[in-house]
């Protein structure tokens, strides 16, 4: 189901060649075969390049069949192998195990003390043996998820002018206006079902990045292959790079973006449709677009403009909302309340806590509560203070008016959470501590269990530590945060708490959307995904702390998650892959990616001895002439 057709174009790489030995071929002819296929923007691909999951083996042979990432194996080719390849002498003496080289990346990536020269060491080994690399990432996620993704990605995309490498995605420029499609054409692979962008105006709380906002969608695909099994092949990174605002940047000799301010309006918006349009037109409608760290007031616009019509979806507001959530639902077995008697204080309104807010919603609704009453319960918070209909200061544009309260504005944080009297915290606004000991204490003194959630990325922006949640509640706290914090001991307990990370969400989610085909993904489907995260957790995993199962288990939630989204997809009639599979999940399993070695030689097999048959004697032919 997961291959397409390749057209290699080898024919009229052959007619180009036997035109180009023609011994009086003149120059003034106007087309051979290779200025046709010029002409018609055919890819002419060289005998020996890899695309795909379709290898012959014969056609890759010597020192190229090492220096493929998706091929080279490193000491791992036989003896056998690296005869028949061309590469024996290329390579020490020693043969080696997949296991054995992992443990020496494991002693490799420890010898580093730095989290970025552990992110460049793991860059590194994806440039020279990518199942290597995906096999290391996802037997060690718990140890590596920091490195590969937040909060580490935050330093490299800050540093991105200084470690760029080699291309790794697509740079979509503005000045590539009316040729975005030819853009998308060079990149090498026809067979992309997944795509992550960004424009870089909004990269975690780091602000405008620009350009270097490419080591996002880079470390969210990883984690595609790494914790849902999609090959790497169909997943491509993108930066829409229409400049940046960040002054630091454009002052910087080592950046590598455009130096001009970003465009906005009806151009930049135009330029977007035309980047939509152009994936679908080289990869399908199908193919699925995740929308990563846009600016708030893009955002939201996008995924309205978008999810009708393309299959897409906003990781910062839907995968953020759903992993959310699922901490929420796992609150409920310890609060024992159900979310219609809760009351949830947002502080942020962004696209994060805006998402968040309205799969709350959606999940009270299904807990049949009404849509009047389900936002009733939900209070937020902005740079200007408490959204009420009745303030003059800030704005409540599209999503915010829908949690606006008819009551006098306010502004100080702390008097918010001492009238209003949440029993639900949340914190999704990139400002590092406003989540302040006073607040913390007034939560434990009007809840048993107060639910604290700091969200906010990296590390250096969350509301408040892990720390000072438990220490201002008396271990009262039931804690999450969007980023990873070490275990915090009150008393004579010691608690883990859980990292709300979207990594639960979005890898099986998508799995499920390209294994089905699937034209749009609705809210349905991230609320499934909450659900099947929550179900995982155990009474273990709440002893400790934490709302979330360990990050260990990634892979069999990515799964769970993956079989619902299916049968949500065929359900509600939006898959396009039929017959619906009856076991889902061996359907599934058929369609991932192989972390293990394979052979590198071609397949062999035997044929039956052909049965004695005597033949006839041969004879003359007479020529009848007459």
């Amino acid at each position: 189901m997961f291959s397409r057709p390749l057209l290699y174009g080898n024919f009229s790489k052959i007619c180009a060649s036997a035109a180009a030995r023609q011994p009086h071929q003149s120059v003034t002819q106007p087309t051979t075969a290779s200025t046709a296929v010029a002409n018609n923007n055919t890819q002419i691909r060289e005998y020996h390049e890899v695309v795909g999951d379709i290898l012959c083996p014969s056609q890759v042979m010597g020192i190229d069949h090492i220096r493929d990432p998706r091929l080279n194996k490193g000491l791992a080719f036989t003896l056998e192998e690296r005869q028949v390849l061309g590469i024996h002498g290329l390579q020490p003496a020693r043969f080696k195990t997949q296991e054995e080289q992992l443990e020496l990346c494991k002693i490799a990536v420890n010898r580093y003390s730095e989290s970025l020269n552990k992110y460049l060491y793991l860059s590194d080994l994806q440039d020279r043996n990518e199942r290597l690399f995906f096999r290391f990432l996802s037997e060690n996620i718990e140890e590596m998820m920091p490195i590969i993704y937040t909060p580490t990605v935050g330093l490299a995309c800050q540093r991105f002018g200084l470690i760029y490498r080699r291309p790794r995605g697509l740079f979509v420029t503005i000045n590539d206006r009316g040729h975005v499609f030819d853009v998308i054409k060079n990149w090498p692979e026809p067979d992309v079902r997944a795509i992550v962008v960004t424009d870089g105006e909004r990269i975690l709380g780091l602000g405008d990045l620009g350009a270097s906002g490419m080591g996002i969608p880079v470390g969210k695909l990883a984690l595609y292959t790494a914790l849902a099994g999609i090959k790497p092949h169909q997943c491509l990174p993108i930066l829409i790079d229409v400049g940046t605002n960040n002054i630091d940047l454009l002052e910087d000799p080592l950046y590598v973006g455009l130096r001009q301010k970003r465009v906005v309006g009806r151009e930049y918006d135009d330029f977007i449709d035309e980047f939509m349009q152009a994936v679908v037109k080289r990869y399908g409608q199908n193919t699925l677009i995740q929308f990563e760290d846009f600016g708030n007031h893009n955002a939201f616009r996008f995924l309205d403009k978008y999810r009708n019509t393309y299959c897409t979806f906003n990781d910062d507001i839907q995968g953020t909302a759903s992993v959310a959530v699922a901490g929420l639902y796992a609150s409920k077995r310890i609060t024992g309340r159900s979310f219609a008697e809760y009351t949830f204080l947002f502080a942020g309104a962004g696209e994060a806590a805006i998402g968040i807010a309205d799969l709350v919603v959606k999940a009270m609704v299904a807990e049949g509560v009404s849509l009047e009453e389900a936002r009733s319960k939900i209070w937020m918070v902005d740079i200007d203070g408490l959204l009420t209909t009745t303030r003059k200061d800030g704005n409540l544009e599209g999503h915010k008016f829908n949690y606006a309260k008819e009551v006098e504005p306010m502004k100080n944080l702390e008097d918010i959470v001492d009238k209003i009297k949440p029993n639900v915290l949340i914190g999704a606004s990139a400002a590092a501590g406003i989540f302040t000991p006073k607040i913390l204490q007034t939560m434990a003194a009007n809840n048993e269990r107060p639910v604290v959630f700091a969200l906010s990325n990296p590390t250096s922006k969350a509301e408040c530590t892990a720390e000072q949640a438990y220490q201002n509640t008396e271990g009262r706290v039931i804690f999450s945060s969007g980023s990873p914090f070490p275990p915090v001991t009150i008393g004579d307990k010691t608690f883990y708490p859980g990292q709300g990370n979207n990594a639960y969400i979005f890898p099986g989610v998508a799995l499920g959307v390209i294994a089905t085909g699937t034209h749009h993904i609705p809210d349905d489907m991230f609320l499934i995904a909450s659900q099947e995260l929550a179900n995982y957790v155990s009474d273990a995993d709440l002893e400790r702390g934490s709302l979330y199962p360990p990050l260990s288990s990634i892979r069999e939630i990515s799964m769970r998650i993956a079989m619902g989204v299916t049968k949500c997809a065929y359900d509600k009639g939006l898959a396009s892959t039929y017959p619906e599979p009856q076991d889902k999940r061996k359907w599934l399993e058929e369609q991932l990616y192989n972390f293990n070695y394979e052979s590198s030689l071609p397949v062999t097999w035997v044929w039956p001895r052909m049965p004695y048959i005597k033949t006839r004697d041969e004879s003359p032919l007479l020529a009848a002439i007459k």
